[in-house]
């Protein structure tokens, strides 16, 4: 093995599970022998690719992770693919190159294309297959759960947001930052100035995010807190749109396209990203994210459970 993502998964997969310090540690000391022009940010950026992918799952209020157990699910009417995902040890790829010799079914590893100064993604493992009973059996010689289509099974159960924790009101005087949804980033601040998502530092020094509403504060993360934010005004905002295929037969099937400063919260992106099994693209000069082969339902779902309307061809 030698790309760095893959590495970089093996090595997670290996330690099982641990502190969110530790891990970003970890990371840069092995990304940097292989990608020493690394922006700052890439670690946060590769950790929640890897959440979106299923590779891991993060507790990011506790500060915990812990690896995904290997999952084969289908892909949505992708005319016989399904992605092979979770934790990636030696032991199970040994049993995976045996596997793939051995056959019926084909497994090939696909790139997710990303910034040359981000840390780069594992090989998506896209597995082709013709009989649905065929790959059930081979999940199972694997050592793999298998799901009929995690995308349409995950998309049917989002949740609505909701404010359910209340929190204590920021410490007076100390350091604040209020989220401008204009400009998509934390602005510093003397104090609340209304309702809105705010970012401060805890006694402990954990960053954390929340949200006041009617004078009232509560625990929230950051992708929650935006869309809890956005929901609330009375404008539509229009920062999720989709578009369908063009091919013959495929109407039903797009893109999703997710603008900058608005990311989906981890359950959404990993719902959107199931659908191709690959991480999302990064369009710099449309400023947004495009999540491929999404089906309509899957994207209304999408949009319903934030709160926001789904723009299309009607609305560019």
């Amino acid at each position: 093995m030698t790309d760095t993502g893959g590495l970089l998964l093996r090595w997670a997969s290996e330690q099982g599970a641990g502190a969110l310090s530790d891990i970003k540690q970890g990371m840069w000391w092995l990304a940097a022998k292989h990608c020493p022009d690394i922006e700052p940010g890439a670690a946060g950026r590769w950790l929640r690719d890897a959440v979106s992918l299923a590779y891991m799952d993060i507790d990011w209020r506790n500060r915990r992770w812990c690896a995904a157990p290997p999952v084969l699910t289908r892909l949505p009417k992708a005319r016989g693919l399904a992605v092979l995902t979770g934790s990636r040890t030696a032991a199970f790829d040994a049993r995976l190159e045996q596997a793939a010799q051995e056959g019926p079914l084909e497994v090939l590893r696909v790139s997710s294309a990303r910034p040359p100064r981000d840390i780069p993604l594992p090989h998506s493992l896209i597995v082709q297959f013709d009989d649905e009973a065929e790959l059930t059996a081979w999940a199972a010689g694997l050592g793999a759960s298998y799901t009929p289509c995690f995308a349409l099974q995950g998309a049917a159960l989002l949740p609505p947001l909701r404010l359910e924790v209340r929190t204590s009101a920021p410490e007076f005087g100390k350091p604040l930052e209020q989220y401008d949804l204009h400009r998509g980033e934390y602005q510093p601040v003397r104090g609340p100035k209304g309702d809105g998502l705010y970012r401060l530092k805890r006694r402990d020094s954990k960053r954390v995010c929340q949200v006041l509403r009617g004078g009232q504060w509560y625990e929230t993360s950051h992708e929650q807190g935006v869309y809890t934010v956005l929901g609330a005004r009375t404008r539509r905002a229009d920062v999720l749109r989709w578009l369908p295929e063009k091919d013959c037969g495929r109407q039903r099937f797009g893109t999703l396209f997710v603008d900058w400063g608005y990311p989906l919260p981890d359950l959404h992106r990993r719902v959107a990203v199931m659908c191709c099994g690959l991480a999302p693209r990064i369009n710099a000069q449309a400023e947004n994210l495009a999540y491929d082969n999404v089906p309509k339902t899957v994207a209304m779902k999408i949009a319903e459970s934030l709160g926001q309307h789904l723009g299309g061809n009607n609305d560019e």
